[in-house]
């Protein structure tokens, strides 16, 4: 999970916005949302919007050391803030961080992250709101998992239906 700066127009104007990516690990199948701000709103929106929509929850997230997740780090550990802490009580997954200045650890989320801008934000695009820009953004990375492949050539689709039903249930 990370967010990555992006431009977009919106009603006509050019502007900046920002782009949570969550990907997860066995099928490579991404969730992608746009933000006005890279804030604790964003963040806990994003994971409810991206459990939905992969219809259900993994038993863990690796995140950078944010400070919208983070309340402070305390040598090897980590003490939450308390809205994200709530979060991840109501959905129960573990979140774990990757060592600081070790973006490796987060499995190739900064790729992702750059491969959805390249392939799905350019040319920039643009609509009359930034909801609708993320909904189509987001409609041009599902339309690919049908045919996109993993380093080993797998389907993404394929191994999505897999790791779907190893999702935990979403909570009521």
């Amino acid at each position: 999970m990370d967010f990555f700066e992006v431009t977009v127009d919106v009603a006509g104007e050019r502007r900046k916005a920002w782009k949570l990516v969550m990907g997860l690990m066995f099928s490579g199948r991404d969730f992608v949302w746009m933000y006005d701000r890279c804030n604790q709103v964003a963040f806990l929106d994003g994971h409810v919007r991206a459990f939905e929509h992969f219809g259900g929850v993994p038993a863990r997230w690796i995140y950078d050391n944010l400070t919208v997740a983070l309340e402070r780090r305390l040598g090897l550990g980590r003490e939450l803030t308390d809205r994200f802490l709530a979060l991840s009580s109501h959905y129960l997954f573990k979140p774990c961080f990757a060592r600081p200045g070790e973006g490796h650890d987060k499995g190739g989320v900064e790729a992702r992250g750059k491969h959805i801008r390249l392939q799905h934000v350019t040319p920039i695009p643009g609509s009359e709101g930034l909801e609708e820009i993320a909904a189509q953004v987001l409609e041009k990375v599902d339309g690919t998992i049908a045919t996109a492949k993993d380093k080993q050539g797998r389907i993404v689709a394929n191994r999505f239906r897999e790791e779907g039903e190893r999702l935990r249930p979403l909570p009521d």
